[in-house]
């Protein structure tokens, strides 16, 4: 079949430019069983989308995280005149599937939708018997059991990077603090065994499953060499759960004498690293990462289901400090069970922890995870626009018993303002070459940051 993948246009926030690798992955799982496929990613080609584009195809997928479902339905409905079948997946379909099958969507796969897919078309036009699928029959919605995780991700093939047109307007993970240079992502496992309130599993799931250090190093030079990429953004979840598994990784870059810089700035376990092996990540071109730390109170990293030791954290970014390494704090306000006192000691922490980057967001109800299902028994919802639903509008979600609105927005105004106009900061970006080569962006954002320009 000839089979169109969408990725919606972005509009309401501004955000780097990443390959869409999720129906990348779709993509190539489908052309190496013989299907034609077609990937447009709006964000970057949204003249590609047209009706003589829509004219060559069978069937059509789309797939939306939350803050781009609105954008899918604005896309549904322009091909739904088209009268082709329309797919929806992600991970917002995947957590409410009948909100997409009321707009007219023909199928909602829930998970991972490599093996999904393949069997929908094999099948079409019957839908069912098929695991992992949603659909209305005689208006009523059907939800088959759930397919089972892929166990061993070393058989997909690689991600169709192939399919994108112009792979110089996908920038660095983080564009304002990178010299802009030819980019690639990449994800090397898939899963998260923690249990984090914020967290939404619904598509990966909640066993930690990873790709051999030979399949991710064979990419790599694949990237490498094909596309002569300089950096690639690493973007799993929990990148370093298996030490040994990073270090083989680590071991077969330098002897392939792969040369790129890279990042995991998605995020590592503070708690799992060590300066050894940043170390030899360093060897092998590493210079960014992130740790997601949430909170400065024990208590409310406990509530969170964050499992993570305080103290780890320090030791993480005082050993990238030694080697070079940046460091990207991720902290959360107003989450499930906060306070003032408890909001102030994450503000307190940041500052004593110091890494190089800090990034404070106000906690998000995402549908299908327990903060929201939290927030549906016993809060009440202050946004119920989901164009708005992503981490970095500054807006609070939500309230529940003492946690309101005016102080959570306040606190968030406070972290920023404390963080970065203590003047070791300031002088540390000002030395930056990447801050003036991107200083309209980067004022920009600072000023939102600190409360002077909203949203």
């Amino acid at each position: 079949m000839r089979v169109l993948l969408l990725h919606p246009k972005l509009r309401r926030y501004i955000q780097p430019k990443l390959p869409p690798l999720g129906i990348l992955s779709v993509a190539s799982f489908l052309e190496k069983i013989g299907h034609k496929v077609r990937v447009v990613d709006l964000n970057v080609y949204p003249e590609e989308f047209n009706d003589n584009l829509l004219e060559k195809i069978d069937i059509v997928g789309v797939t939306a995280t939350t803050p781009l479902i609105k954008e899918a339905w604005h896309l549904l409905n322009i091909i739904k005149k088209k009268n082709l079948p329309v797919i929806f997946g992600g991970p917002h379909s995947s957590a409410l599937p009948e909100e997409s099958l009321k707009k007219g969507v023909d199928l909602v796969v829930r998970g991972e939708g490599e093996q999904t897919m393949a069997e929908i078309l094999a099948k079409w036009p019957k839908k069912g018997a098929i695991l992992g699928v949603s659909y209305l029959k005689d208006g009523k919605a059907i939800h088959a059991p759930p397919r089972p995780l892929i166990k061993d991700i070393d058989t997909l093939p690689f991600p169709a990077f192939h399919l994108l047109e112009n792979l110089e307007e996908y920038t660095t993970p983080q564009p304002v603090i990178t010299e802009p240079m030819r980019t690639l992502t990449m994800v090397t496992s898939r899963g998260c065994p923690y249990g984090c309130n914020y967290c939404y599993k619904g598509v990966f799931g909640k066993t930690w499953r990873a790709h051999s250090p030979e399949y991710v190093v064979n990419l790599w030079e694949y990237i490498y060499k094909k596309f002569n990429v300089k950096m690639v953004g690493v973007q799993d979840d929990t990148f370093n759960l298996d030490y040994q598994r990073v270090e083989k990784i680590c071991q077969l870059l330098k002897t392939r004498n792969i040369k790129t810089y890279w990042t995991t700035a998605q995020g590592m376990r503070a708690d799992r690293i060590d300066k050894a092996l940043l170390s030899k990540m360093k060897e092998v071109g590493f210079i960014r990462t992130g740790f997601g730390i949430e909170s400065g109170s024990p208590e409310m990293i406990k509530i969170i289901g964050k499992q993570l030791n305080l103290d780890r954290v320090k030791e993480a970014i005082d050993a990238c400090k030694e080697l070079g390494i940046e460091s990207i704090g991720y902290f959360m306000i107003g989450n499930y069970g906060e306070n003032k006192e408890t909001m102030e000691k994450t503000i307190k922490m940041a500052c004593k922890f110091d890494p190089d980057v800090a990034h404070f967001t106000i906690a998000v109800p995402l549908p299908g995870a327990p903060l929201f299902e939290i927030v549906k028994r016993e809060g009440k919802f202050l946004i119920d626009d989901w164009d708005l639903y992503g981490y970095t509008r500054g807006s609070c979600f939500f309230e529940i018993s003492d946690l309101k609105k005016e102080l959570v927005e306040k606190m968030w105004r406070r972290a920023y303002r404390r963080f970065y106009l203590r003047p070791k900061i300031l002088l540390r970006f000002f030395q930056k070459k990447s801050t003036w080569l991107n200083l309209p962006k980067f004022f920009r954002a600072s000023l939102a940051y600190l409360g002077i320009m909203k949203n």
